[in-house]
């Protein structure tokens, strides 16, 4: 009779101690409404999928909570019962647009071309043709420069409007050559003009 007492004061034991196992975790599924197995697996409890940490980690809620993105955190599968959708569930908020318009960038400006010194460019032609006008040989280079560096400036003088501007250039330019055709500055300065009037379609002045 004891013995058989004994075994059923020992099942009444154990039956309570499941009891208080099974009721331990019980009362986060009823306060979340969903199964067991959603934060603790095919095992059950007490051991705890991504989303039991998460929750544990959160205040006990799943505010913030992705499920996607905390199993790829944990390097799991995503577990079961995915389409639950726990009370505390709150999706993390997506970041939103900035309503202010990104201003256009400014453009930086060119910088400004300076002006040509046309008078200063014309006494310095004046004084190496009168050089050259009394000894030629040894004065034609420097005159022929002096005359280059003044076409180079007509050139670029953006006070003369570009009708006058480029045949007048154009002239003193070649006055260089003939004095000294292996000038390079008047060779190039020439060779952008032609070029600038034929694009334009338009007959090279003579």
């Amino acid at each position: 009779m004891q013995s058989g007492f004994l075994k059923l004061t020992l099942l009444g034991v154990s039956l309570l101690g499941l009891s208080s196992l099974a009721q331990a975790r019980p009362p986060f599924a009823k306060k979340e409404g969903v199964a067991c197995a959603y934060c603790h697996g095919p095992s059950g409890p007490p051991k705890r999928n991504y989303r039991g940490v998460f929750y544990g980690a959160n205040n006990h809620t799943f505010n913030a909570f992705d499920d996607k993105a905390e199993a790829a955190k944990a390097g799991a599968e995503i577990g079961p019962e995915a389409d639950s959708k726990p009370a505390s569930l709150v999706p993390p908020k997506k970041a939103e647009p900035d309503p202010t318009p990104t201003p256009a960038p400014t453009p930086t400006p060119a910088p400004a071309m300076p002006k040509p010194n046309i008078p200063v460019l014309k006494a310095k032609a004046a004084e190496w043709a009168a050089k050259y006008k009394k000894s030629p040989t040894p004065n034609a280079k420097p005159y022929a420069q002096a005359l280059a560096a003044l076409g180079h400036g007509q050139m670029l003088d953006q006070s003369v409007p570009p009708a006058r501007r480029y045949p007048m250039a154009l002239a003193t330019l070649r006055s260089a050559l003939k004095i000294d055709p292996a000038n390079a500055l008047a060779k190039g300065d020439v060779k952008q003009i032609e070029d600038a009037y034929k694009a334009l379609g338009r007959p090279i002045p003579k």
